[in-house]
């Protein structure tokens, strides 16, 4: 037994405070840049669309499909499932294999145009029905998410529309309807970006300016 031993009046050390806990890590939020990819890659494809400036060669729109549309926004999805948002995980995981499915159809390395050299007539039908199959889908989501956001409700129905509507265009070879539904994309890019912006600025202490979403 040891001999030391603590005298009547001798004051006693006081023990150490706990460490603190450490700070949880707080994951960052991947929406604003799955819907600037969004935004930015519809937005390419319906200049293409209308022929802007007369580029009529796809080459460059590829790119922005395979990397912008799609990669990009399967990244998104990724976080988005890991963060819980089962919804928005969805919807980016859907837009990004319809990019990638998109730019493999542009895509001279995958033969798709070249397939029809004997019957060109077909194009346009193979196209339409390829874009209906979009629009189900692009339905099924905006079923889902009504009643949730108000702004997410508009651009899915734009976007289901306009898709609706190329998808129409390209199976009659209607010209006048594949530019109306350009049109309508054109509002599901702007939707998109305002979006983005909104979930940017909510996502930083002291925004210089904060966007409503609802």
């Amino acid at each position: 037994m040891s001999d030391s031993k603590v005298e009547l009046g001798e004051p006693v050390a006081a023990a150490p405070p706990p460490a603190p806990a450490p700070t949880p890590a707080v994951p960052g939020n991947p929406t604003p840049g799955g819907m600037f990819a969004f935004a930015g890659t519809t937005l390419l494809m319906v200049m293409y669309n209308l022929n802007a400036g007369g580029v009529t060669t796809p080459n460059v729109l590829v790119g922005m499909l395979i990397f912008a549309g799609g990669s990009t926004l399967t990244l998104v999805a990724l976080l988005e499932f890991i963060r819980g948002n089962t919804l928005f995980a969805t919807a980016f995981m859907t837009f990004s294999t319809f990019w990638l499915s998109y730019g493999a159809v542009l895509s001279p390395a995958f033969g798709v145009f070249e397939a029809f050299a004997n019957n060109p007539e077909q194009i346009g039908k193979a196209l339409g029905l390829y874009l209906f199959m979009y629009f189900i889908t692009i339905t099924m989501l905006l079923i889902a998410v009504i009643g949730k956001s108000k702004l997410f409700t508009v651009l899915l129905s734009f976007a289901s529309s306009g898709v609706l509507l190329l998808a129409c265009g390209q199976y009659t070879g209607n010209n006048s309807v594949s530019i109306v539904g350009n049109s309508f994309l054109l509002v599901v890019v702007a939707e998109a970006y305002y979006i983005g912006l909104a979930a940017l600025l909510m996502s930083e202490p002291n925004p210089v300016v904060k966007l409503p979403l609802f």
